[in-house]
């Protein structure tokens, strides 16, 4: 995922929202989009921070996921 959040107002939205499927987890703080027909996790956005997403880069366009510089979070430590 996208390190920092994306406001959605710097990408385009593709069609087929509808084919999304939402997922909390038990903390239930972030929204976790899903495609119901292949489980692709293209992005996901938090309660508190309406409006910005952090983007599976793997799903966009002229991106080669493989030369994105990775920053490893340790989730553990939020």
């Amino acid at each position: 995922m996208s390190t920092p959040y994306i406001a959605s107002d710097q990408f385009t939205e593709l069609t087929g929202l509808g084919d999304l499927a939402r997922y909390r987890f038990g903390d239930v703080m972030v929204n976790h989009y899903f495609c119901k027909t292949c489980g692709i996790y293209p992005f996901h956005d938090v309660i508190d921070k309406p409006g910005l997403y952090r983007v599976n880069p793997g799903c966009l366009d002229d991106i080669d996921p493989l030369t994105v510089a990775i920053t490893l979070i340790d989730g553990r430590s939020f």
